[in-house]
């Protein structure tokens, strides 16, 4: 099974890409993608988290277990396939590169297909992405002011090309 995730930023208003991957694929696979895609460096620690539709932490998918083994409920990149946790369309996922200053990207599973494909592919690239270091980013991004509900339906008319102002990056109706 073929999954494709949407991915924005709530630091980068043009910045979308879109992912085909396995479901067979693991985490580490899809890391590692994403990271290479977006020209990051491997040496800092990620996480992906499985959230509700409000974008609530849910589970979370280390790259490293930092328990030793000790907890058999921690899940780890390497060893956990994309299919094992994401079971159907529109299941949203946070992206954490930046554990120190709590940047993610926003991730949703947009379509299923019922093919195989060999390794990860970029299918779709707009804009910038944010930077992997940014010394200002904990300034810019205050929690208490930060919505991703509001960063799904923004309205400016002016963050999409096709003009829509009620358009939602994860509404992929409005995509095709």
């Amino acid at each position: 099974m073929i999954y494709k995730f949407r991915i924005i930023s709530s630091e980068s208003d043009d910045f979308i890409r879109e992912v085909a991957i396995d479901s067979q694929s693991t985490f580490l696979d899809l890391n590692n993608f994403i990271l290479e895609e977006l020209g990051y460096e491997k040496s800092q620690v990620t996480s992906f988290f499985i959230t509700d539709r409000n974008w609530h932490k849910e589970t979370e998918i280390t790259l490293i277990d930092m328990t030793e083994g000790q907890n058999p409920e921690i899940k780890v990149m390497d060893k956990t396939k994309l299919g094992e946790l994401i079971t159907e369309k529109k299941q949203r996922l946070l992206f954490v590169f930046d554990q120190f200053a709590e940047r993610s990207l926003f991730l949703e599973l947009f379509a299923m297909e019922d093919k195989v494909i060999e390794k990860p592919v970029c299918t779709r690239r707009q804009g910038k992405p944010p930077l992997q270091f940014d010394e200002n980013a904990i300034e810019k991004l205050d929690p208490d002011n930060l919505d991703p509900d509001e960063l799904m339906n923004n309205d400016d008319s002016d963050t999409f090309d096709n003009g829509d102002s009620n358009l939602n990056p994860f509404d992929e109706e409005d995509w095709y």
